[in-house]
């Protein structure tokens, strides 16, 4: 075996084609940086491709030579320079100088809203701020209603909670990051993704599969991680307010500020409430839970020549009431109310002689604290988590051999528990890592490897713990690239909290050994094509993913009638996801994007192999943007169908059992028209177009302290359609004359 993976990449090393090589500077305030998001562009060609956080970029050039390459940034002259047949497997060092010519200029700058990176041997969909502007957007959690590659569902009929899905997996199974700092893990799993404005977010980067092991050993189903606003680019003021047909008002203020040519800060702010209360159903439930939240950050940047810093806080109040209306007696009560403190940084130590290394650190400590009560039962925990990364990068010879190598360290003191019963742990994690990327003028190579220590529990075999992961990417032409993954990850399950939308029911927990963790191989390959049709842009995509669970948690409600089971399950559970997406630019003015998802996942239930319940096993979706040719008009519409998926055996209050039911196929439509004006933006749109709704989620909603109740079998929307409005109103960052 080993022989044949030798010889497949020896096979792929035997090929040539011509990759040219380049980073972008930028001469500011009399100082050199390093771009990013520089535009580079191969003119003739129309190849096209974006410079990384560092100024680096790569492009393939095609057969036919000389072409010219027209480098750009917003706020930046641009230049352009011919390339030759000779320039092949050459490097380029482009500078571009600040505009100084005119007295004030606005920074305007646009990418493609949703993007497949080109240079990453791992496949990273991107999601821009144009995509994001394309839904109601209030939150996290509604970020991905026009993307086909992430699912977002209720957890129940009364909380209010989301949770995310990829590859068909649990949420908990995706490692979230903000600018590759752990995000919303532990206790912030079930309600965190509301706690993050989308207003606040520059861009989305999802990795689907095991990412790299500099990132962390957490990364099951894949990798999401959050790009917010930059304080050297975000607006100097922005301020947005939305309201809802359901009641729900949010406003969201940011603003960034140059202090002088090293030091910059930016401010954020957030306040959403609803208290309205509504039952389209009349099961003596509210459709949606009453809330109030806020959420503030301030962070600050230091630019210099041989140090580099990020650092800020960020905290967050959540409170939510569910359950039945009020004026009912001995009403069921569904509460949650969750606290969050963090402190976050990143520093960066450069060496001005030797560009192609660095050393950074990432540091962060953050409090959470979760309380609430389900009916007649109480939980909550409370928990403390340090972290720190420290990372070394740099090269072996030249730049097509490079490596990353550093020590990481995880401490975490967590308190969680439902009534009586606690499931507690205190648990330091060190880790060390190791990983070496090959670029050559087709194939992309990186393999890594990662060593962690668990001191919780388990023996001494199980404490340590091996991530081996390996990623390669082929270029088969300048408009096609292969990409192949595989990897082990592994994570330490946080029951209660991961969990706690199950408290919705009547069910006895039954928990045996929840300390331990859970291991996963998960392997994919795709393929990325970017073409032109009728000279007009044009991407097709197809990706296949398998993850199969070596250890995982199974959370298994069908084997008693009464009770819930929680027990490891080795060697069975699986994951297979098939993705195929096509995106298409007609005209100028308009963009369309179809998609296709297929799910398989699997696990071992009362003895028999079945599909896990309340997954769809296919999933559809197309997408229409229109913008007008003047830029103040922007329209844009989605519709997804899901197909019936299965659902939870359960006892019904007449005695008798539903088994084996499905649910129907939903359909659901969103739409949103914006106009756009010098500094205003106004828009108005519409959720669950279609007006389909799950008429009775709740079983036994007339008497919800009956051992029959149960509010987690939710499969369609609750709430019939919402309308809702809003407007942005910014003044943009200008760069003046000196």
């Amino acid at each position: 075996m080993k022989y044949a993976i030798l010889g497949f990449f020896l096979f792929f090393l035997s090929f040539s084609q011509a990759q040219l090589q380049g980073i972008v500077f930028g001469i500011k305030n009399g100082g050199k940086i390093q771009l990013k998001q520089a535009k580079i562009i191969l003119r003739k060609a129309q190849i096209q491709v974006y410079s990384e956080e560092n100024g680096r970029f790569e492009i393939i050039l095609p057969k036919e030579l000389p072409d010219v390459l027209v480098v750009s940034a917003p706020g930046y002259e641009s230049d352009s320079v011919i390339v030759t047949k000779e320039d092949r497997f050459s490097g380029l060092e482009i500078t571009l100088f600040e505009i100084d010519e005119l007295d004030e200029v606005v920074v305007e700058f646009k990418q493609d809203s949703k993007t497949f990176s080109r240079l990453k041997p791992l496949q990273v969909e991107n999601l821009g701020e144009g995509e994001l502007k394309k839904a109601a957007c209030c939150n996290l959690s509604e970020s991905f209603e026009t993307n086909a590659t992430v699912d977002v569902n209720f957890t129940d009929a009364v909380s209010g909670a989301k949770k995310i899905q990829l590859l068909g997996l649990d949420g908990v199974y995706t490692q979230l990051q903000m600018e590759n700092i752990p995000f919303l893990t532990g206790l912030e799993s079930s309600f965190g993704l509301n706690s993050v404005p989308g207003t606040w977010v520059e861009s989305i980067q999802i990795t689907k599969g095991t990412g790299s092991v500099v990132n962390g050993y957490e990364s099951m189903a894949g990798l999401i991680n959050v790009e917010f606003r930059k304080p050297t680019t975000m607006q100097r003021f922005f301020v947005n307010g939305y309201g809802s047909s359901l009641g729900r008002a949010e406003l969201n203020v940011h603003g960034g500020q140059m202090i002088n040519d090293k030091w910059s800060t930016g401010t954020f702010a957030h306040v959403s409430t609803l208290q309205s209360e509504w039952d389209r159903n009349n099961d003596g439930f509210r459709d949606a839970p009453l809330s109030k939240s806020g959420s503030f950050m301030n962070r600050w940047e230091y630019t210099g020549k041989k140090f580099e810093t990020r650092f800020g806080v960020n905290g967050y109040y959540d409170q939510r009431l569910g359950g039945q209306l009020y004026g009912l007696a001995n009403r069921y009560r569904a509460e949650t109310t969750n606290q969050h403190a963090e402190l976050f940084a990143k520093t960066g130590f450069l060496f001005p002689k030797k560009p192609y290394q660095s050393f950074g650190i990432v540091y962060q400590f953050k409090y959470h604290q979760s309380d609430g009560l389900y009916g007649l039962r109480d939980f909550g925990g409370k928990e403390l988590r340090g972290y720190i990364n420290a990372i070394f990068d740099g090269i072996i010879g030249t730049t097509s051999h490079k490596y990353k190598v550093g020590v990481s360290a995880v401490g975490q003191d967590l308190h969680q528990h439902i009534d009586s019963a606690n499931f507690n742990r205190n648990v330091i994690t060190p880790g060390a890592f190791l990983e070496y990327t090959y670029t050559g003028t087709r194939l992309v190579l990186v393999a890594g490897m990662r060593a962690d220590f668990q001191t919780a529990f388990g023996d001494q075999k199980e404490k340590f713990q091996f991530s081996p992961r390996v990623h390669a990417k082929y270029t088969l032409d300048e408009f096609t690239d292969l990409r192949l993954t595989t990897g082990k990850s592994w994570r330490l399950p946080t029951v209660v909290m991961d969990n706690s939308s199950l408290l919705a029911t009547s069910k006895t927990w039954v928990v045996n050994g929840s300390n331990e963790q859970e291991e996963v191989w998960n392997s994919g390959v795709s393929v990325v094509r970017t073409m032109r049709w009728w000279n007009r842009s044009a991407s097709i995509s197809a990706d296949f993913y398998y993850a199969r669970f070596t250890k995982q948690l199974i959370i298994d409600r069908e084997q008693s009638t009464d009770s819930i089971f929680f027990g490891f399950q080795r060697n069975i559970s699986r994951s297979s996801t098939f993705q195929t997406e096509l995106s298409f630019m007609p005209w100028r003015t308009i963009t369309f994007r179809l998609a296709y998802k297929y799910l398989e996942v699997k696990a071992d239930y009362v003895g028999s192999l079945r599909q896990q319940v309340m997954i769809p096993q296919h999933r559809g979706l197309f997408n229409v943007a229109f913008a007008s040719r003047n830029k103040k008009w922007e329209v844009d519409g989605t519709i997804s169908v899901y197909s019936p998926m299965r659902l939870p055996d359960v006892a019904l209050p007449d005695g008798s059992y539903l088994t084996d039911e499905k649910s129907k196929v939903v359909p659901v439509g969103l739409a949103q028209i914006t106009r756009h004006f010098k500094r205003w933006d106004l828009y108005v749109g519409g959720e669950n177009l279609f007006n389909f709704r799950q008429k009775n989620p709740i079983i036994s909603a007339n008497n919800p302290y009956d051992p029959t109740f149960d509010a987690t079998r939710v499969w369609a929307p609750v709430m019939g359609t919402v309308v809702y409005a809003g407007f942005r109103y910014e003044i943009k960052r200008k760069v003046e004359k000196k």
